[in-house]
């Protein structure tokens, strides 16, 4: 990696990493990343955009508080609360906190990135941390001790780890008080000066000691394996054959999963001729097919497109605040 530019500032980087998230399916995959999303979106909502750093990690997010460290053990424990479940289905996380320098720098590539060995070892430590446990690094509880000594005293600590380079971790687990219920509005100590701002980034592979901003690539390879949805409206029933491969009858047949691309789709009935039609369908794409094979002359089908997911193209919100801030530092 390109070495740094030189734009650096100190922070607190609070890992929130789904446990099990490469085993999932990725319907539920994205499912996750939606409510975890949610969780963090609740979690930071006190805190100015020039005071965070939102990104994606490969199997959650990660968030860099510019500020008071203890505005990210805040954060950590709410989403924590939050991904217990709150009239949904719980998940499990796990939560690495740690603190240090991060500078703005470039990959081979070029394009920005985040740098910094504090970013590496939050990484490391997440990976420590049991499902629904908050660990922390000895540098975090140093920086935490003198601004809120109070919340300083319930980090006790929980071990020494080695990570795969044979580096020793100093760890400390959060242990809040019964209940750990600090109400989300919770305000902690006033934040620091910073050397510089960031306004948001998206980021989402670990190269070297830094998160480069590949969060459109990343996003395209997800959402290319989302399948599109054939939905079915057919009166009073249909034999339905797509890719020439038989599917079942329908109904009670309402809802057929197909890969993204092209399809051929066809509806047979024993009294009248077969309906076809020829589609491309993109990934997350729903298409519904209506016909009724009572009518005395068939009619053309009616074809519906719902919900189409947006091109890639499109960039999401976190992209045009990166997109703000490239233009800014003059990338």
């Amino acid at each position: 990696m390109p070495p740094p530019t030189g734009n650096a500032t100190h922070a607190s980087l609070v890992f929130l990493g789904i446990v099990d998230f490469a085993r999932k399916p990725v319907a539920e995959q994205a499912s996750l990343r939606e409510r975890l999303d949610a969780a963090v979106a609740r979690s930071i909502v006190q805190l100015e955009p020039a005071d965070r750093i939102v990104a994606e990690a490969p199997d959650g997010l990660a968030v860099a508080v510019l500020g008071s460290p203890s505005e990210a053990l805040l954060i950590a424990r709410r989403v924590r609360r939050l991904a217990r479940g709150e009239g949904a289905e719980p998940f499990a996380l796990r939560i690495g906190i740690n603190h240090g320098a991060i500078r703005l720098a470039s990959d081979e590539r070029g394009e920005p990135c985040l740098a910094g060995d504090s970013i590496t070892t939050g990484t490391t430590i997440a990976g420590f941390s049991a499902p629904g446990r908050i660990l922390v690094s000895r540098a975090f509880r140093d920086a935490i001790v003198p601004t809120d000594p109070e919340r300083a005293a319930r980090l006790h600590p929980a071990g020494v780890e080695i990570d795969p380079n044979l580096r020793k971790h100093e760890l400390f687990s959060f242990e809040g008080p019964a209940g750990d219920s600090d109400p989300v509005g919770t305000a902690a100590p006033a934040p620091r000066r910073r050397a510089f701002v960031l306004t948001g980034v998206a980021i989402t592979a670990l190269l070297g000691a830094g998160f480069a901003v590949r969060a459109a690539r990343k996003n395209a390879q997800a959402a290319a394996k989302r399948p599109a949805v054939v939905a079915l409206e057919i009166e009073p029933w249909g034999e339905v054959v797509i890719d020439g491969l038989h599917r079942g009858r329908t109904p009670p047949l309402g809802r057929i999963e197909v890969p993204p691309g092209k399809h051929t789709i066809e509806i047979r009935h024993l009294l009248q001729p077969p309906v076809t039609l020829q589609t491309e369908l993109a990934a997350g794409q729903e298409f519904a097919v209506r016909h009724s094979f009572s009518a005395p002359a068939a009619a053309a089908p009616v074809q519906r497109a719902q919900r189409p997911q947006p091109p890639q193209e499109q960039p999401s919100k976190v992209r045009r605040m990166w997109n703000d801030f490239r233009r800014q530092a003059g990338f």
